[in-house]
């Protein structure tokens, strides 16, 4: 039986949060933010409208994680480093929250503390305390971090930047060792001359981030193309921006 993350006090959080939609007049509210929550936990890259789910829902969007996977999805760096993600949504934006129980980051704390405690993907201390102290520093403020820049040069883009890092810890999943089949995960097939053993392939969610990958077969080709899913990474290509490419 999976175990989730739902002592008496979360669960009653959760309750509450379905019993605030209902009495908004908003009913599948809760349920709209539990399916960015899991786009974003199961597709590499993530939309504009999540982005603007996630930056309404505030603390919902904790919840709506821990009513969503059992602590045996959790135990991967992949998924906790996306929980990150959502956490840092959620609360990048604090004038943006459309509840003000949902500024106060309750949930998103005890959540940041278990990962912390578990360590189950193996993420630093530093990383959660770096969204930590953002939530912390973003709820009390009202506002979100500035950062600093020199008289006369243009502002940072925070927002764009976070979603390019973002994007790029999912291009950077794909290891040498991997399978085509784990890739297929995270890329699509990109257009152009290509072979068996070296093919382009795009980022799923932003097919302008490239990576070209060198293969070795492993037995005869069992799918279309001459390839085979277990053909294995011998060499990958830092991520390169590209316009696309069609056959």
């Amino acid at each position: 039986m999976k175990k989730y993350l739902l002592p008496v006090v979360i669960l009653g959080m959760i309750c509450s949060a379905w019993a605030r939609s209902v009495a908004s007049g908003e009913p599948d509210s809760f349920q709209m933010i539990q399916s960015a929550v899991q786009r974003v936990l199961h597709y590499p890259s993530y939309t504009t409208a999540d982005e603007k789910t996630l930056n309404h829902a505030g603390d919902m969007a904790a919840l709506a994680v821990m009513s969503s996977f059992s602590v045996d999805e959790m135990k991967s760096p992949e998924k906790e480093r996306q929980i990150l993600i959502v956490l840092s949504l959620a609360f990048e934006a604090p004038q943006m929250i459309a509840k003000d129980i949902d500024r106060r980051p309750t949930a998103a704390l005890l959540l940041l503390d278990h990962l912390q405690a578990t360590n189950y993907g193996g993420q630093t201390v530093n990383q959660i305390e770096n969204i930590r102290n953002e939530i912390r520093h973003n709820t009390s403020t009202g506002k979100p971090m500035e950062f600093v820049t020199f008289a006369g040069e243009p502002a940072l883009d925070w927002e764009h930047t976070q979603w390019v890092s973002n994007v790029l810890g999912w291009a950077g999943e794909v290891k040498p060792g991997m399978t085509r089949k784990e890739l297929l995960r995270v890329y699509m097939i990109e257009g152009g001359l290509s072979t068996r053993t070296n093919r382009t392939y795009a980022l799923k969610g932003c097919p302008e981030i490239k990576v070209d990958v060198e293969f070795s077969a492993a037995g005869p080709a069992r799918e279309r193309g001459g390839e085979s899913l277990d053909d294995r990474i011998v060499k990958i290509s830092k991520p390169y921006l590209d316009y696309g490419r069609v056959d």
